[in-house]
């Protein structure tokens, strides 16, 4: 079966969101499985997920997805590179054959090419000092002029990062570009689309008039009830936590968790040690030199606690099994086939069975990110811990969705 994968976060699916998966059903034979490998508890920003990700994951399915895995958070919780090298490995184990992506411009030709050319760039990165994205783009802009004007746009960093991904497997996957109608970065509500972090921002109101009109139908009814019964993250309670263990964790504690190198263990300890506020503390830490996407990440570990050690067996041993949250019948097909050649997982407790070492630590850690996100909902009442053990895969019949 030909699959295309889409490595996405949908924090929440929007209409944005259903028009790429729509582009790519249009683009393809009828019988092409649509496979989405998504972040789960946690995204790459560095804090949970404002839903769950089994509604997510529905929502995905109910708008043209065929299955949806989860991408294990210890590469969620990653950088860029880390992201999408662990997406698209995870998408080849699986049996994918393409991997498609929405940018605001360029071809699949276009990246790949600033893939091999960055792929071959080295340099000394403690001699910079901005961002190590800011420094990429910098050196490629000098080394491929003429694509300049592509690593400007908000996508370009993730697609130019599927590309050397995907240059670095034994068996490259195709890789597709889906033109995008309008911005990813766009905070405004006049447009035919927006971004999830303004949807994210007005749901803070509830389902408006003006936000709804950027939810497929078929999902609103279910984020309505999910703000109404405060199964949702609370983020100023999630910054709480991570105030908590700013607080806790001396610098020489913080030095055996990922990221935190260069002297930022001693930054970090003296601004929660001293500050009222998650938000105060980080700015407090902000430099040039490290995004704050990076500093909400290294929040994240603060909280979860991995050790270095397994970051990096994990950046080089890759994704160790696939866990399925939703399906249709065609995803179901899907299935068959991709476990007859990788360990795919249905519920935690087949882990000591199918998965290696490795993989049970990335299990561990994936249910321990589900465990704090529940811990930051607003409402007590959806607070349980251990919802990865009684929550199982999502399937709904493709009559259901939208198409």
């Amino acid at each position: 079966m030909e699959a295309i994968a889409v490595i996405a976060e949908f924090n929440p699916f929007h209409t944005g969101h259903a028009y790429l998966l729509s582009e790519i059903r249009r683009q393809s034979p009828a019988d092409t499985a649509v496979i989405v490998i998504m972040s789960g508890a946690f995204v790459q920003r560095g804090e949970p997920a404002l839903f769950d990700k089994w509604h997510r994951a529905c929502w995905a399915v109910r708008s043209g997805a065929d299955a949806v895995f989860e991408l294990p958070a210890v590469y969620a919780l990653s950088s860029a590179a880390g992201f999408a090298s662990g997406g698209v490995r995870l998408a080849c184990r699986l049996g994918c054959t393409t991997l498609a992506c929405g940018v605001e411009a360029g071809t699949a030709a276009d990246f790949l090419r600033l893939g091999k050319t960055a792929s071959s760039l080295s340099y000394d990165e403690s001699t910079k000092t901005a961002t190590a994205g800011r420094n990429q783009t910098d050196d490629l802009t000098k080394a491929l002029p003429e694509l300049a004007g592509l690593l400007e746009q908000p996508n370009s960093l993730l697609a130019l990062e599927y590309a050397k991904a995907i240059l670095a497997l034994p068996s490259p996957l195709a890789m597709q570009t889906i033109p995008r109608r309008g911005s990813h970065a766009e905070n405004s509500f006049d447009g035919p689309f927006t971004s999830a972090s303004a949807i994210r921002r007005e749901l803070k109101k509830g389902v408006s008039a003006r936000v709804a009109a950027y939810l497929p139908p078929a999902n609103r009814s279910d984020i309505e009830a999910l703000l109404k019964s405060g199964s949702f993250t609370d983020y100023d309670r999630y910054g709480d936590f991570v105030s908590l263990e700013g607080r806790l964790l001396t610098p020489e504690q913080l030095c055996r968790l990922p990221a935190f190198t260069e002297g930022l263990e001693n930054r970090w300890h003296k601004a929660f040690s001293t500050l009222s506020t998650y938000d105060e503390a980080l700015s407090a830490i902000k430099t040039k030199r490290y995004a704050f996407s990076r500093l909400c990440r290294m929040g994240a570990y603060t909280v979860l606690q991995p050790s270095q050690d397994f970051f990096n067996e994990s950046y080089q041993e890759g994704p160790q099994y696939g866990r399925i949250l939703a399906f249709n019948e065609r995803g179901a097909a899907f299935l068959k086939q991709a476990k007859e050649t990788f360990p795919i997982m249905t519920r935690p407790a087949q882990a000591k069975k199918i998965l290696s070492p490795l993989g049970q630590a990335q299990l561990t850690f994936d249910i321990r990110a589900g465990d704090i996100q529940a811990l930051s909902f607003r409402s007590a009442a959806y607070r349980q811990g251990r919802r990865d053990y009684y929550t199982a895969p999502r399937y709904l019949p493709q009559a259901n969705q939208e198409r």
